[in-house]
């Protein structure tokens, strides 16, 4: 089922018959060259402390189907989100809000601080140089930008009251019946659909006082959520104890109920042990690794179908894709988030370690897990490489990673009207008239089988100098129509697929 080699320098191919013209081959030569997406450096693919992120989903809900409850969802959310001022001891996020629902943040926690009869950000007695307008007006910018969408938003008290003629609801329902956000904020009592709040703001009730929303639990459960939500880390042993809890709730989620939003705060601190937001959220300044980094290692490993909310300081683009994720499974096979897919996987490829092999597997169980019910080809590849090819499905590859190369494509079925000795034998005859480099010769070689078979999908794989497990790796999906064979310093791959 794999096959591997040293020291690639490689091109993958997938065509169509109607590729083999010359203005697309033209195509072919450019996109050689073509560099994607910027993807999440290794060292922030779980946590981040920049004011800007290398992921961006700005309509993933827009793939979602109509009927899907909010529950049904994994969704990134922020732990205390626009707490940036007053330290280290008490800033949580660096990203400014507007970046974080770019990235694909769909879940706030918004405290208030109810003065003068306004709400002012805070967290505890500092204020986030910020008021509820701002989060209001940013957020609704953004669904006005992205109508398929929804946000949560968690609205609670904070700190000391002071200057007010009214009280905290009655100050919450002045907001609620402006004009520039009445229309934007739903405030329905139990979780929605999609359908429902497209475009709106859901509102998270986390005070007291008559209905404005859906009821945050005050005991850790309700009806429509089920919270974990330790954040007293007293001292940094007591990190380990942190990640406990944590993965008791994902384990919860697993089997929880499918009209429950089940919430996982990753978030931790303590001012009187001197336990930073940041330390928890990264390990940064103790012997413990932080939680983003266990949550996304957990998630890679194929645990969940669903997360539920995810609360989060300082979140990674890798960490925030992974999330986004577990939402593939909730749309059919014929939908096809090419932008979302590019971006998850390019992010989750710094999760992958070890060997060709070992990669390989990872990106199989990450792959089936997310994604089922589609045929995949994907490959683990030593050295930086090369890839160009169109496909009709999902497609990604990741730039050098640790000296490694990853790749995914969905393809048709594994079939061909061609036989394994025509294939052989055409093969082995066009081999010695290929000349120059691997990219080249992969070119050469899959303008052939095109011309030769026009009615036939073809991937093509060169590469040079063949080894071991450690540096090659990838999908053949038994002997036919798959052939390999090695010419002096290069190894040829060809795969068929079902003719169009």
């Amino acid at each position: 089922m794999h096959d591997t080699s040293k020291n690639p320098r490689w091109l993958a191919v997938e065509w169509g018959s109607a590729i083999a013209r010359p203005h697309v081959l033209a195509w072919l030569l450019m996109a050689l060259f073509l560099v994607g997406p910027g993807e999440a450096a290794a060292d922030g693919r779980y946590y981040s402390d920049s004011d800007t992120i290398e992921t961006q989903h700005t309509e993933w809900m827009s793939w979602i189907p109509n009927a899907t409850n909010l529950a049904a969802l994994s969704i990134p959310g922020t732990h205390d989100t626009m707490s940036f001022h007053g330290g280290s001891l008490v800033q949580t996020q660096s990203l400014p809000l507007r970046t974080q629902l770019d990235a694909g943040i769909r879940a706030l926690d918004i405290r208030c601080r109810h003065i003068g009869d306004r709400f002012a950000i805070h967290h505890g007695s500092v204020y986030q140089h910020a008021n509820f307008d701002d989060v209001l007006r940013t957020t609704i910018q953004f669904l006005k930008d992205h109508p398929s969408e929804t946000v949560l938003m968690k609205v609670k008290e904070e700190y000391d009251a002071e200057g007010n003629t009214r009280s905290f609801e009655e100050t919450f329902a002045w907001y609620q019946s402006q004009t520039a956000y009445k229309n934007f904020i739903w405030t329905g009592t139990t979780l929605p659909t999609l359908e429902q709040v497209r475009g709106k703001i859901v509102i998270v009730q986390a005070f007291g006082g008559g209905s404005y929303g859906v009821r945050w639990p005050s005991d850790g459960s309700n009806a429509s959520f089920d919270v974990q939500d330790e954040w007293e880390v007293t001292w940094l042993w007591d990190i380990p104890t942190k990640w406990e809890r944590i993965l008791a709730q994902f384990e919860k989620t697993k089997s929880g109920s499918a009209s429950v939003m089940y919430v996982n705060f990753l978030s931790g601190s303590s001012s009187t042990g001197g336990v930073h937001p940041y330390t928890v959220a990264s390990g940064e300044g103790s012997v413990y690794r932080g939680m983003n980094d266990q949550a996304l290692e957990y998630l890679m490993a194929g645990n969940m179908q669903r997360t539920g909310m995810v609360m989060m300081d300082f979140p990674g683009a890798g960490l925030i894709d992974a999330i986004i994720a577990h939402n593939f499974r909730l749309v059919p096979v014929s939908v096809l988030p090419q932008s979302d897919f590019d971006f998850i996987f390019k992010n989750v490829s710094y999760s992958f370690v070890g060997n060709a092999q070992e990669r390989w597997n990872q990106m199989r169980t990450f792959l089936y897990n997310v994604l089922p019910g589609r045929m995949w080809q994907w490959m683990a590849l030593k050295s930086r490489a090369s890839l160009a090819k169109h496909t009709e499905g999902l497609s990604s590859h990741s730039s050098e990673i640790d000296g490694y190369m990853h790749a995914a494509y969905t393809v048709r079925t594994l079939n061909t009207a061609v036989s394994q000795s025509a294939l052989q034998a055409f093969v082995l005859t066009r081999i010695p008239l290929l000349t120059g480099d691997e990219p080249i010769r992969s070119i050469q070689l899959y303008t052939q089988l095109v011309m030769t078979y026009p009615n036939q999908s073809w991937t093509v794989v060169v590469k040079r100098e063949p080894g071991g497990l450690d540096n090659w790796a990838y999908a053949t999906y038994g002997s036919n129509p798959v052939y390999k064979i090695q010419v002096g310093d290069y190894l040829y791959a060809v795969w068929g697929y079902d003719p169009r």
